[in-house]
């Protein structure tokens, strides 16, 4: 027993140097992806503390006026209040695809800390499968390089593109 847990601090670290040396780090275009899939992700699954995870605590949005803490409010009242009168269930799915993603400059170049991300994200109806988007926005965000490597959206403006904001 002793013996295991004199090796298990040995085995850790040298598990951590196959990955930070054999896999890599993922680069800063995939790393600013993951953050976008994240907001997706935490927005189906209506969790405002997983989407904002991915903003700095600075974070502005410029259309409807919100800081962090309205943004987290206005996610709040779309979570509870956009729910099927029936079963409760939430209504929406918003989808991004990865490859409809402008990010400039290349965030891979030597020295960028801040990158201008756009997007079209689409809002789908749930009861409705297979239907085209209910409404589409463009997010246009700054993100920021934090010291770990990952990167956060501090500021950010939706535009309609198509259908209207349904709630």
């Amino acid at each position: 027993m002793k013996l295991i847990l004199r090796i298990l601090p040995i085995l850790l670290v040298f598990f951590i140097l196959i990955q930070w040396f054999v896999i890599g780090v993922a680069p800063p275009r995939e790393r600013i992806i993951d953050s976008i899939m994240g907001m997706q992700e935490g927005f189906n699954q209506q969790r405002a503390g997983d989407v904002l995870v991915h903003c700095t605590e600075d974070f502005s949005e410029s259309t409807y006026n919100m800081d962090t803490s309205s943004f987290r409010g206005a996610l709040f009242r779309i979570f509870m209040g956009q729910r099927d009168k029936s079963d409760q269930s939430f209504l929406w799915r918003v989808e991004v695809q990865q490859d409809e993603v402008v990010i400039d400059p290349d965030p891979e170049e030597e020295g960028v800390n801040s990158v201008d991300v756009s997007a079209p994200v689409h809002f789908f109806r749930l009861a409705n499968p297979g239907s085209p988007p209910v409404w589409v926005m463009r997010i246009r965000a700054q993100a920021i390089r934090q010291e770990n490597g990952d990167w956060k959206f501090r500021s950010a403006s939706f535009k309609t593109v198509r259908g209207r904001m349904p709630f």
